[in-house]
């Protein structure tokens, strides 16, 4: 089984974790633009901001940097798949249903689109770390 487990670099798995973290980052905060534009609530922009920095700050932040160790610690050749514990990829699939549950609740859009961009942010936001490891602005292992 192990001949088929698609294995890649440090370098490649971290690249990988940085993309995944940006550009989900960006459709949740574009699909939030949508649900928030043209309701007349365009002051929750930066109301949301402000909220996916807390969040960032005080969660993501942190996970972004646990998830770089682990990956760090696992070393050269580990599985693509393995970016992430089973736990998180449990949690990244719950976030996943929550999403769906809440396009198909009847909240007001601009709500659904309030919660999308906050997300979005602090996802978008936390990349920030990811990316610090594979541009050499962080003390790593990776960089030495």
């Amino acid at each position: 089984m192990n001949r088929f487990k698609p294995n890649a670099s440090v370098k490649t798995r971290i690249l990988l974790a940085a993309l995944l973290w940006s550009l989900i980052g960006m459709m949740l905060m574009v699909r939030g633009f949508f649900g928030i534009s043209g309701s007349g609530l365009e002051w929750l922009f930066p109301a949301a901001v402000l909220i996916g920095l807390v969040k960032s700050g005080l969660v993501l932040d942190r996970v972004a940097e646990k998830n770089m160790l682990r990956i760090l610690e696992k070393g050269e050749n580990q599985c693509l798949g393995g970016i992430y514990s089973w736990r998180t990829w449990m949690l990244v699939l719950a976030m996943i249903l929550f999403g769906r549950l809440l396009r198909a609740s009847s909240l007001p859009l601009w709500f659904i689109g309030v919660v999308y961009f906050t997300v979005g942010f602090s996802l978008f936001w936390s990349s920030r770390k990811v990316w610090s490891v594979l541009s050499g602005s962080s003390k790593s292992p990776l960089n030495s």
